[in-house]
């Protein structure tokens, strides 16, 4: 499974996998997810806070690009 939200992944932080499933016998929803790749456990409140991170960060970009398009003189 991979935990998104729009066109933000969350990833593994040990192998940069995006499929995550939930531990053997584990009752749904699980708590914590094992990356299918490498098997490290990660929450999903931790992989949620992942995807709140890039969205600070590339709204932060955005604004930055905005405000030097605004600087910039028009060419007429």
């Amino acid at each position: 499974m991979r935990i998104c939200v729009g066109h933000i992944t969350a990833h593994c932080c040990k192998c940069g996998c995006e499929d995550f499933q939930p531990p053997a016998g584990e009752s749904t929803p699980a708590h914590e997810l094992l990356c299918f790749n490498c098997g490290a456990r990660v929450g999903r409140r931790a992989l949620l806070a992942q995807i709140a991170d890039e969205t600070v960060k590339r709204a932060q970009a955005f604004i930055e690009l905005s405000k030097m398009a605004r600087r910039q003189p028009r060419k007429r």
